[in-house]
């Protein structure tokens, strides 16, 4: 009975590990999680440096809302080694369907290894992460680079909310059943060297989504 228990513990605590996501620019993880949104093609301008987005994942744990954004890393029009990507800030904005105002901002610093910074309107910007304690990270698979993204997440009785306590929804409760819109999600990525806009996609985060 005893040998059973710590069979089953063993198997519990190791299927646990083998799905929990960590920041760390390592991917085997996401591979089992499938694609939340496929981004369109969109005409790159000549005189910007930075990622292409080609795909998103969303995972959504206890504590975290985690993203996977993947791409090309382009100079200009043109597909580079690294040197784009590696210098691209991704920024997520999460506007709730029921009240635009009603915003979140989080955005990555290629200057800042592993911190995030969270916005909201009318409120002092939250600082998250370090270089040891990540929460975002890239890497490299190929000819493909990704993002890898946590937010912080809190409950309340109307669901699971990104950033903070009444911002914009992104699991609805039972008691928002007639909710089908959620929030809406901007991603842009911009050079950091020009400031300049790369890439942008948006998509909406609907009821039974996540």
């Amino acid at each position: 009975m005893k040998k059973t228990l710590i069979f089953v513990s063993a198997f519990v605590l190791l299927a646990v590990s083998a799905w929990c996501i960590k920041i760390d620019g390592k991917f085997q993880e996401w591979e089992k999680i499938k694609t939340f949104y496929t981004c369109p093609h969109r005409f790159l301008e000549k005189d910007r440096s930075g990622l292409d987005m080609q795909s998103v994942k969303l995972c959504l744990g206890s504590k975290f809302l985690y993203i996977y954004i993947d791409g090309r890393s382009v100079t200009g029009i043109k597909p580079d080694k690294g040197w784009g990507a590696k210098k691209t800030s991704v920024r997520i904005s999460f506007r709730s369907a029921q009240s635009p105002l009603n915003r979140v901002r989080v955005a990555t610093d290629p200057t800042k290894p592993g911190q995030i910074k969270v916005s909201y309107p009318l409120a002092l910007s939250k600082t998250y992460g370090s270089k040891t304690d990540k929460y975002w990270a890239i890497s490299s698979f190929g000819k493909k680079y990704a993002f890898e993204i946590k937010i912080p997440v809190v409950s309340s009785t109307k669901g699971i909310h990104v950033g903070a306590k009444d911002k914009p929804l992104i699991k609805a409760s039972s008691k928002t059943s007639t909710r089908k819109y959620l929030s809406e999600v901007l991603i842009n990525t911009v050079d950091m060297k020009t400031h300049r806009l790369v890439d942008t996609i948006e998509f909406a985060i609907k009821k039974g989504d996540l």
